[in-house]
C-alpha cells in the first residue's frame, strides 16, 4: 500500500510539474492533442404556443452532458452528433477540454488568436478554430469546434404538394421493392401507377393483368415479400404488383383483415368466418365472424408492444357494411389471445372519428386518422380538418395540440377520393382523386433526421 500510494504522488507530482512551462524544472512535452471536449448547461428561451393557440416562448435549461462531442483526430473536427434543441442560443457557451500534458490554448477571434483557459466561454454561433500547442512549442494541432443546434424545428410537420395521375381513381397506396404502389381504376381498368419514394412522384402507368372485375383492390396487403389481394373467386397473388395469379379459390373473400410479419400470420374474412394463413395456401380457422367485425374502407396495423416485443399488438379500425355508413368501430388484440375485442365508445369523450373514407396510418409510433367530412369529438368537421391522433391504442382519439401537424388550407376541405399510407422514410403519402389529382408528402422534420 505505501509503495502505491509513492507511486501515485510521484506520478501526481510529474503532471503538476508538467502543467507550469515557465517553470525551470518542467518537463516539456512535444504532444498537442485535445483529448476530450465538454459543454456546460445553456439556458435559453424556446417558442411555444399557449392552451388557446397564441404565440409564447418557455425557458429551458439544456443539459451539456446529454450531449456528448465525438472528436476526429485525423480531420481535426471536434462537433455534438446530436443536435442542440432548435433556437437554442449557442452565442455564450461554457466548455471544458481535456489536453495531453500542458498546452497553450488559443481561438480564433477574427484575423488573430487569442488565448483562452482551457475552461472558458466562447461565442458558438459559428464554428472556432482552436490550437492546441505543445509545451516544448515545437508542435500544435488544430481544431474546428463546431456546436449544432437544429435549424428546423423538429416537431413541425412539413408538406409538398405535386401532381398525381390523370383520370385515375385510388383504391390502395403502399410501398413495394422501394417503390409506391398506387392501385386504382383508370377507364374502367385495374391500373397499377409505381415512383420511386424519393422528391416529386414521376409515374409509370400498367394495367393490372390476372385479375377478376370484383377483385377488392382496397384489400391489396403485403405479406412475406409478396403482395395478395382479396376477391370474391378467391385470394391472387403478385411479386410484381402487375400481373396476378389465383393462389386459393376455396372460399370467396370479403377482405384481407391485415398482416404482420412479425409473427408470421395474415388475417382473412369470409362473410361468416375468419381464417388465418402463414403461406397464403393452407388456412387455418380463427372462429365465427364476431358481429360488427370491420369488413371495410379497412384500417390495420400490427406492431410489437414496447415493454415485451415477443408479443404482437393488432389493431383494427374500419366498418361492418359496404357503405361504410356511421362511426368506424376499432377492435383490438394480442397475439397471445384468441379473441378479437372491440372498442366500447359509451362513455368515451374522444372516439375514433367518423369521417368519409377514414384511413388510419401507422405513424411516429402512434395511430393517424384522417379523412373527409364527418363528426369528430362530437363535432361535425369538414374534409381533412385535422388529423386525430391516439396516443393509447386507439382508445382515444384527439387533434394534435399547437401548429406543429397542422394539414394545409389547400387540402382541408378537398372532398375528393383518397388513399394514404407511409413509407419506409417516415414520409406520409396522400394521393386524392379528382378534376386535379395531387398527391401530398408530408413528414414530421425529426423524423427525416440523419441518425
Amino acid at each position: 500500500m505505501k509503495k502505491s500510494l509513492a507511486i501515485c504522488l510521484s506520478m501526481l507530482a510529474l503532471v503538476l510539474t508538467s502543467c507550469f512551462p515557465d517553470d525551470d524544472d518542467a518537463v516539456l512535452s512535444p504532444y498537442a492533442v485535445l483529448k476530450s471536449f465538454s459543454i456546460g448547461n445553456i439556458t435559453s428561451k424556446y417558442p411555444s404556443f399557449t392552451s388557446a393557440g397564441y404565440d409564447t416562448t418557455v425557458t429551458k435549461t439544456i443539459q451539456g452532458s446529454s450531449y456528448p462531442f465525438s472528436i476526429n483526430q485525423v480531420a481535426g473536427e471536434v462537433y455534438n452528433v446530436d443536435s442542440l434543441p432548435f433556437a437554442t442560443k449557442v452565442d455564450k457557451v461554457a466548455f471544458e477540454m481535456q489536453l495531453s500534458g500542458y498546452a497553450k490554448i488559443y481561438v480564433d477571434s477574427t484575423d488573430t488568436f487569442e488565448g483562452f483557459l482551457a475552461s472558458d466561454s466562447l461565442d458558438f454561433s459559428t464554428p472556432r478554430k482552436f490550437r492546441i500547442t505543445s509545451t516544448d512549442s515545437e508542435y500544435y494541432r488544430d481544431y474546428t469546434v463546431s456546436v449544432n443546434v437544429h435549424q428546423v424545428e423538429p416537431e413541425e410537420m412539413v408538406w409538398n404538394k405535386y401532381s398525381s395521375v390523370d383520370a385515375f381513381v385510388p383504391q390502395r397506396a403502399l410501398e413495394y421493392n422501394g417503390e409506391l404502389c398506387l392501385f386504382g381504376e383508370k377507364d374502367g381498368q385495374w391500373m397499377l401507377a409505381t415512383s420511386s419514394l424519393s422528391g416529386a412522384p414521376s409515374w409509370n402507368v400498367v394495367t393490372v393483368e390476372g385479375l377478376p372485375a370484383g377483385a377488392r383492390l382496397a384489400t391489396v396487403q403485403l405479406f412475406g415479400g409478396v403482395l395478395y389481394v382479396a376477391a370474391a373467386e378467391g385470394l391472387y397473388i403478385s411479386t410484381d404488383a402487375m400481373n396476378w395469379d389465383p393462389c386459393y379459390t376455396g372460399s370467396a373473400f370479403v377482405a384481407i383483415v391485415g398482416v404482420s410479419d412479425d409473427e408470421g400470420k395474415m388475417w382473412i374474412a369470409t362473410e361468416s368466418e375468419l381464417l388465418t394463413t402463414a403461406n397464403g395456401a393452407d388456412f387455418e380457422s380463427a372462429g365465427v365472424l364476431p358481429a360488427g367485425f370491420p369488413l371495410y374502407g379497412v384500417s390495420m396495423a400490427s406492431y410489437k408492444l414496447n415493454h415485451n416485443s415477443t408479443i404482437v399488438r393488432y389493431m383494427l379500425i374500419g366498418h361492418d357494411n359496404e357503405a361504410m355508413d356511421g362511426e368506424a368501430a376499432v377492435w383490438s388484440k394480442l397475439s397471445t389471445e384468441d379473441n378479437w375485442t372491440k372498442y366500447d365508445n359509451g362513455n368515451n369523450p374522444f372516439p375514433c372519428p367518423a369521417l368519409k373514407g377514414l384511413s388510419v396510418l401507422r405513424y411516429d409510433d402512434f395511430l393517424y386518422a384522417i379523412g373527409g367530412a364527418g363528426v369528430a369529438q362530437g363535432e361535425n368537421v369538414g374534409a381533412f380538418a385535422s388529423f386525430y391522433v391516439s396516443r393509447d391504442n386507439g382508445i382515444t382519439w384527439k387533434a394534435p395540440g399547437g401548429f406543429y401537424q397542422l394539414i394545409p388550407d389547400e387540402l382541408q376541405g378537398n372532398e375528393s377520393p383518397f388513399v394514404a399510407t407511409v413509407d419506409s422514410n417516415n414520409v406520409m403519402w396522400i394521393v386524392l382523386a379528382g378534376e386535379e389529382p395531387v398527391v401530398w408528402k408530408a413528414i414530421i422534420n425529426r423524423l427525416g433526421f440523419k441518425k
